[in-house]
């Protein structure tokens, strides 16, 4: 057996010594499991000691009690001759609870290295792979990584007593003002959001091309930003560009002045200047990289949490993220989705995602649905929100009728704690600015109002 202090491995990590205590600890005393949550049959390097976990699981599963005689005689059954007195000899390890835990968190960590070791062989082959550029192959490394980096901790099961508790504490803070709920500065939105996004949840935004689902995204960053500090990862445009935005909006000025830079133009560049300076004090981060993958992702929000602090990342948009050779894009995008996923939860961030939807969405004059995101299978398994944006003017059959000149439709189509139903917004293009529709709501005077469902064309 290797020493477990060795500087300098000669062979993989792990623990002989733990791995027969676990073993042995729970064939002496069924009541073991309780202190070996999210242990698999892997993270066991020794093949023997495998086996016997792989039984104690599936009886322990069956509601059977396990010990020496009763796994030895399954694994017979299975052809795996184990001797009794081998047995035996696991059931003298002993553990106390505090060293079992220790054991089990000891067992998972050298697994974890364990891998770690085989993705660094996975990467050297990349390196030796003819046929592919470098920057194709460091996007494969990286996603070998990023797997890794989304492990999942465990929990321990809490009763509901103390659960009672902390939700009783949660619900004082909330008669005080303190709702953890972060606010997007949208009232209707925040009001089907249960008062805004959450820590740990993901939101999906999508939206075909010109229906301003970026405008939007812009908007509730900088409606966040200013209480809270916020990411913005743009994959389509420049930084400049969204500065370009961001001063259109702050300064309700047409951004077709502000892109053309009149150097006599003095009404732009005095609303430009007092913009500039609204805009500065936000607290708000861009990084205009394009083709991220998750530990792009990753990197660069725990670099923004450390320098600045982090409460809102946003991703815009999904489907321009790189994979890294999964067997199909659908299952690419479930693991980048499920990697945000995780990310959020474990740096106990708020996420909003962006991502596109397929032309199917323009050949009916009516709000968008879930079948029409790209994807729509992962994104709706991980995504606590989905909201589908819909701007009238922008859809190929609009008849652009006046009353719906700057109406915006954003419906949030599935919500896993909370109301499903449409805010309607207000998307003034040339400023580029995105809010609460004030008017009363249009209507199509060719269509009775019983067809105004998501499902019904106008």
């Amino acid at each position: 057996m290797r020493s477990e202090n060795s500087l300098l491995r000669s062979e993989p990590p792990y623990s002989e010594t733990s791995e027969a205590a676990v073993i042995g600890g729970l064939l002496l005393s069924n009541e073991g499991l309780q202190h070996v949550a999210g242990l698999e049959a892997d993270a066991f390097y020794v093949p023997a000691y495998r086996e016997v976990w792989k039984v104690i699981q599936e009886q322990a599963s069956a509601g059977m009690p396990f010990d020496t005689v009763t796994v030895r005689a399954e694994l017979e059954s299975r052809g795996i001759a184990l001797d009794l007195g081998f047995l035996r000899d696991m059931s003298g390890f002993v553990p106390s609870a505090k060293n079992f835990r220790s054991y089990v968190s000891f067992i998972k960590d050298q697994h974890l290295l364990r891998q770690l070791m085989a993705a660094g062989t996975e990467i050297y082959d990349l390196g030796m792979t003819m046929g592919e550029t470098g920057v194709q192959q460091v996007d494969k490394a990286q996603m070998l990584l990023a797997k890794l980096a989304t492990f999942k901790g465990q929990r321990d099961p809490k009763h509901v007593s103390q659960s009672m508790v902390e939700y009783l504490d949660l619900l004082q803070d909330m008669s005080e003002g303190k709702n953890p709920a972060i606010q997007t500065g949208i009232g209707g939105l925040d009001k089907l959001l249960n008062g805004g996004l959450r820590r740990g949840e993901v939101m999906v935004i999508g939206a075909r091309p010109k229906h301003g689902k970026t405008a939007l995204a812009l908007a509730i960053a900088r409606n966040i930003a200013r209480h809270h500090n916020v990411l913005y990862l743009s994959q389509e445009m420049p930084t400049s560009q969204l500065m370009h935005r961001h001063t259109a909006a702050a300064g309700s000025f047409d951004i077709g002045r502000i892109l053309a830079a009149d150097p006599d133009d003095h009404d732009m560049w005095t609303t430009v200047t007092d913009a500039a300076r609204r805009v500065s004090v936000l607290k708000l981060s861009h990084d205009d990289q394009s083709g991220l993958n998750l530990m792009d992702i990753r990197r660069k929000a725990m670099k923004v949490r450390r320098e600045h602090g982090l409460d809102v990342i946003f991703v815009d948009f999904l489907q321009l993220m790189s994979g890294a050779g999964e067997e199909s894009r659908n299952r690419e995008l479930d693991v980048i989705v499920n990697g945000i996923k995780v990310m959020a939860m474990d740096l106990g961030i708020a996420a909003v995602v962006l991502s596109q939807m397929s032309r199917k969405a323009d050949e009916h004059y009516s709000r968008p649905l879930m079948g029409h995101l790209r994807d729509s299978g992962a994104i709706e398994a991980a995504a606590d929100q989905v909201a589908l944006l819909f701007t009238d003017w922008a859809h190929p059959m609009s008849k652009r009728t006046e009353a719906f000149e700057g109406y915006s439709e954003l419906e949030i189509v599935a919500h896993r704690n909370g109301p499903q139903g449409v805010v309607p917004l207000q998307f003034i293009g040339k400023y580029q600015q995105m809010g609460d529709w004030m008017g009363p709501m249009p209507l199509h005077k060719a269509a009775p109002a019983s067809l105004r469902s998501r499902s019904a064309d106008f």
